[in-house]
């Protein structure tokens, strides 16, 4: 059945009810302006609809099939073009163009700039249009501005070049980290978000290789970098285009589901008590969000996260190759650097969905393993190379934090205002901390170690904060437990309250090894 006649079926359902006297909603009825869904979760919760194991696992299969991979792509795609900086750096780039190793290192501090100006309208495009056609649109300018990048000829056009790539790249992760909410269950979302997070390893990893393949080219008729640049940008083109015909705004409208299946898929969503997707724009969620703790304690762990990360994502190879490798070793023991990134992700996602509120306990793991690695960058003789190489390497786990903040976001904020503002925040202070220049060694592994220090405290922080406000929502309304309960709180999300005004909603926090069940 088409969307629309499943939402006039939905609804005519509704009006029946109204009509023999059942009570559709206690919430005011201009609270249903934008929602996305949420005729489809009033339809669930008056026809008694729950959940089972089964209708949960075939949905979730479906999505993993047809969204996830999706998302690993767009995510994979973006850094890839974001670093291809880096490997035109390693075949002459800087030299071709006559630029100085200060204009060069402009480069990589520009891209952050734009992230920074396209951010939030970029996530306004998001919540007011259809996602797939907002991805596209961006992926495919970005990847013409990756094609066109050879055209330029010096200082000024590749800063430009640079600066519109930052713009529409920063619709990946922010967007993928709200998306993934729309469209997964709670205990879902970290493994699925660590899953597409793995493609920034991933694609390092296949960056490494197509690299590594330049390089080997005998007689090239172009400057190897450029080779890089054509590449990536005809894979992101191609990409866009089936972006435009196959992603869906929203489980209402994905035609891989039936007309049962969107609504139980946004019933499942629901359970979150976080609500889907809002078109409004909402004033007063800008504000929740200001006045909100855990914006401005996952802000500082992001811009601490991000200084190091800086370093690591935009001069890695030149970070290996310092150590006294060649130009092709560097280019392979860079990607071994993003296996260790893609196993930890996974492991951490994994933990923090088989273990109740596992997410700060892991990030700080994550944390302490960096603060150790930095340690030995810092200190280890320079002849040391190899153990220097695999101190490194480790300080991949810093992924685990950042990513880990992220599914904070999808997990613990409701309000699609406040979260896509939230996100966009964040986002800033990601592209603060990455306006980073090429490093001096001791300085820029000294910058690292403080940087994952702060970054832990925060977390830490932000667990402690979670975990008291839980209690203390307790204390006030009592423990909501009772199935009624349940659904009084996904009705207060789908009417897209922030998780303050919704009494019922209690955060995904820090302590407890309980295992989490399934039925």
């Amino acid at each position: 059945m088409a969307i629309g006649n499943t939402q006039q079926s939905i609804l005519s359902h509704l009006l029946d009810m109204t009509e023999v006297g059942v009570v559709v909603s206690t919430i005011p009825p201009t609270a249903d302006k934008g929602n996305v869904g949420l005729s489809q979760f009033e339809y669930a919760k008056e026809a008694g609809v729950r959940v089972s194991r089964e209708d949960n696992a075939r949905i979730a299969r479906k999505i993993d099939l047809w969204i996830l991979p999706m998302l690993c792509i767009s995510q994979g795609l973006s850094i890839l073009d974001k670093t291809a900086l880096n490997y035109g750096n390693l075949y002459g780039m800087q030299a071709s163009l006559n630029l100085t190793g200060d204009q060069f290192d402009w480069f990589a501090s520009v891209f952050y700039l734009g992230y920074l100006v396209g951010n939030y309208p970029d996530g306004w495009f998001l919540q007011h249009y259809r996602a797939g056609r907002v991805l596209s649109i961006t992926t495919f300018i970005w990847g013409i501005i990756i094609l066109t990048t050879p055209a330029c000829t010096g200082f000024g056009g590749v800063l430009a070049n640079r600066f519109f790539l930052g713009i529409f790249e920063a619709v990946v992760t922010p967007g993928l980290t709200i998306l993934t909410s729309i469209w997964y269950s709670q205990s879902e979302v970290p493994f699925r978000a660590m899953i597409w997070y793995t493609f920034n390893g991933w694609s390092g990893i296949l960056g490494g290789f197509i690299a590594y393949g330049i390089g080997t080219v005998p007689n090239p008729s172009l400057p190897r970098w450029e080779y890089i640049f054509l590449i990536l940008g005809s894979l992101s083109v191609a990409f866009a285009i089936a972006l435009w015909f196959l992603f869906p705004d929203s489980p209402v409208e994905a035609r891989f589901l039936n007309e049962e299946e969107r609504i139980l898929a946004v019933k499942r969503v629901a359970e979150a008590k976080l609500g889907m997707k809002n078109t409004q724009f909402k004033g007063h969620q800008i504000k929740a969000a200001l006045v909100d703790p855990k914006t401005w304690l996952l802000l500082i762990a992001t811009i601490a996260a991000a200084i190091p990360n800086g370093v690591v994502s935009n001069f890695s190879t030149i970070i290996i190759k310092g150590m006294g490798f060649t130009t092709l070793q560097s280019t392979l023991l860079d990607a071994a650097a993003n296996g260790v990134l893609v196993v930890s992700l996974l492991v951490a996602g994994w933990i923090c969905t088989h273990y109740n509120n596992m997410r700060i306990i892991t990030m700080a793991v994550g944390n302490i393993t960096c603060i150790i690695a930095a340690a030995f960058l810092a200190y280890l003789p320079t002849d040391q190379k190899w153990n220097r190489l695999v101190a490194y390497w480790f300080t991949s786990f810093q992924s685990v934090g950042f990513a880990l903040g992220l599914v904070m976001i999808s997990n613990n904020i409701g309000g699609f205002t406040k979260k896509t503002f939230t996100t966009a925040l964040i986002f800033i202070g990601y592209c603060i901390g990455n306006e980073s220049e090429a490093p001096v060694y001791q300085t820029g592994t000294k910058a690292m170690f403080i940087g994952y220090v702060i970054k832990t405290v925060a977390h830490i922080l932000l667990g402690m904060y979670m975990l008291w406000s839980n209690m203390n929502k307790d204390r006030k309304y009592g423990s909501p437990d009772s199935y009624e309960e349940q659904l009084k709180g996904e009705e207060a999300g789908m009417h897209d309250m922030t998780e303050f005004e919704n009494k019922y909603h209690r955060y995904v926090h820090t302590l407890s090894l309980r295992p989490i069940s399934l039925t």
